[in-house]
C-alpha cells in the first residue's frame, strides 16, 4: 500500500510538471533569427530536454533544410551533437516532408 501511495504521488508530480513545460523557445529564420542565435539558445536550453523528450510529445517543427523535425529539442540535437547547419523555418511540418 505504501509503495502505491508514493508511485502515485510521484505520477501525479510529473502530471503536473509536464503540464506547465514548453518546448525549447527557439527563434525562427523568418523572423530573421541566425544560425549561431539558434546555437546559443539550443545550448542554453539543452538540458531542459532530456526528460521532456520522453515525457511530453512535442509538436513538429520545419527546418530551414525542409526537414521535418520532431521538435526543438530534436533539431537543438542535431545542431549540437552532429554539426548540423540547420535553423528552425516554422511551426509545424515541411510541406515536402
Amino acid at each position: 500500500m505504501e509503495g502505491t501511495f508514493s508511485n502515485a504521488i510521484l505520477v501525479l508530480a510529473i502530471s503536473v510538471w509536464t503540464a506547465f513545460a514548453t518546448d525549447i523557445p527557439l527563434p525562427t529564420t523568418s523572423k530573421g533569427a541566425h544560425l549561431e542565435e539558434i546555437k546559443v539558445e539550443c545550448i542554453k536550453n539543452i538540458n531542459k530536454c532530456w526528460l521532456l523528450s520522453y515525457i511530453k510529445p512535442s509538436e513538429p517543427i520545419c527546418g530551414s533544410d525542409q526537414v521535418t523535425y520532431s521538435g526543438e529539442c530534436h533539431l537543438c540535437a542535431k545542431i549540437i551533437y552532429e554539426g548540423l547547419n540547420v535553423t528552425k523555418l516554422r511551426d509545424g511540418p515541411c510541406e515536402n516532408s
